[in-house]
């Protein structure tokens, strides 16, 4: 009796890694958390300004520089994801300790941004309950700061198991949660600033 044996295709596997799951779900939620604050800005600027409580003022410059730093990091966390995927794990730790230390100098040039802010005047509270045009700025680079510090600290995980030789090519699911975060948050403060820049 001829037996015939059925050649199985090995089936593929769509199932996504948790951690790139979860960071998909913090991006959509951090997007509509920050729609909600361009949505209030866009709505309420036309009636403050017509009972002339908006106060129209310049970025402070220190924000174009973080952009500028937000977007040369872009390429750091690239180059070290690319090392890592051809296993130049030396590279790797170059470019991710590269992508760290810009994202240090970013916060400080944040904080600068604020100072520059207060030292004008512009206080996150004026005196003028209604007048909140300054409140808006600080309160949208806050929470933006805030998830760069959480990006810090996972560039400083990844950074940590670069080190331990955990970071390579067939171990990259960290990398392009790191690599994609942080993108993510690059891109956003780029259209933040450009936002406030020419919606202000």
């Amino acid at each position: 009796m001829n037996t015939k044996i059925a050649s199985k295709k090995p089936k593929e596997n769509y199932r996504i890694e948790p951690m790139r799951f979860n960071l998909v779900l913090m991006i959509i939620a951090s997007c509509m958390l920050f729609a909600a604050f361009v949505s209030a800005y866009i709505v309420h600027m036309p009636d403050a300004a017509a009972k002339n409580t908006w106060t129209e003022f310049d970025l402070p410059v220190q924000f174009m520089y973080s952009a500028i730093v937000a977007l040369i990091s872009s390429v750091t966390i690239y180059l070290a994801y690319r090392s890592a995927k051809s296993d130049e794990l030396m590279l790797n730790r170059v470019y991710l300790s590269a992508t760290w230390l810009l994202g240090v100098v970013f916060c400080v040039l944040q904080y600068m941004g604020w100072l520059n802010m207060i030292s004008r005047g512009l206080m996150p509270v004026n005196a003028d309950p209604e007048d909140i045009s300054a409140s808006y700025v600080y309160a949208i680079s806050l929470i933006h700061l805030l998830h760069v510090l959480g990006g810090i600290i996972l560039l400083t995980v990844t950074l940590t198991k670069a080190f331990r030789y955990q970071v390579h090519k067939k171990e990259l699911t960290l990398m392009k949660v790191t690599h994609t975060y942080w993108h993510f948050l690059g891109l956003l403060w780029i259209y933040l600033y450009l936002f406030l820049y020419f919606a202000g």
